[in-house]
């Protein structure tokens, strides 16, 4: 069968579209924490890499010169957000989830990605690291479990409906999943309801968003 070889011009098309579809998911985030699973997937498709397929932005010759916002916060017993953070620090020190801020909504300390409280400054501050540092950093650690972004993304994409459903999760993958950030505010000690996964999510894909924008702009 005849094949049609797709032009840089295609590919941009493409690009123009799982953009599209990413900021579509990002803008419903806070309406249902669902949209993590389409996210997932327009991240695999914009970056990830095997032996059968090759991502997006490698055919465009982009993945490997530009450089990758990190708004990860540091692993220092802290839950980092916008306002509101003086006296507040994880009850237990070996959990960390780099990617999620607090939200108090109707009385309840709702886990959000990062870019949903983030002021406008705090932007230019993130570091700009090389795809290998980003894909491979931790960005969640809870109870002996570790988990990359690289891990995080494809898990839910492959693994968790977003383009595919297994029969079975990696068990570290579900009890994160699972888990609630416990926070001590003022000596009160309290949960950070909500799925800190899917929160993450959100914010990687708001992270390749954003690096997208400053290497075309660039």
């Amino acid at each position: 069968m005849t094949k049609y070889q797709l032009t840089y011009q295609d590919y941009i098309s493409s690009l123009d579209e799982q953009l599209y579809f990413l900021e579509t998911s990002l803008s419903k985030f806070g309406e249902n924490e669902i949209e993590a699973k389409r996210i997932s997937t327009v991240i695999r498709v914009l970056v990830h890499d095997t032996n059968n397929s090759t991502s997006l932005l490698k055919h465009l010759n982009k993945k490997d010169e530009m450089k990758f916002i990190n708004s990860s916060s540091p692993n220092d017993g802290r839950l980092h957000s916008m306002t509101g953070m003086i006296g507040v620090r994880g009850v237990n020190a070996e959990q960390y989830f780099g990617l999620v801020a607090k939200l108090n909504e109707n009385g309840m300390l709702i886990s959000v990605p990062l870019f949903q409280q983030h002021l406008p400054e705090w932007i230019e501050k993130y570091s700009k690291i090389s795809f290998q540092d980003w894909w491979s950093m931790e960005i969640i650690k809870i109870g002996g479990i570790s988990l990359t972004r690289k891990q995080i993304i494809l898990h839910v994409a492959n693994k968790d409906g977003g383009a595919h459903i297994d029969d079975s999760l990696p068990e570290q993958y579900h009890k994160t999943k699972k888990s609630k950030l416990n926070l001590n505010i003022m000596g009160i000690d309290t949960d950070l309801e909500r799925n800190v996964v899917f929160a993450s999510v959100a914010q990687i894909g708001w992270e390749l968003q954003s690096s997208i924008k400053l290497k075309n702009e660039s």
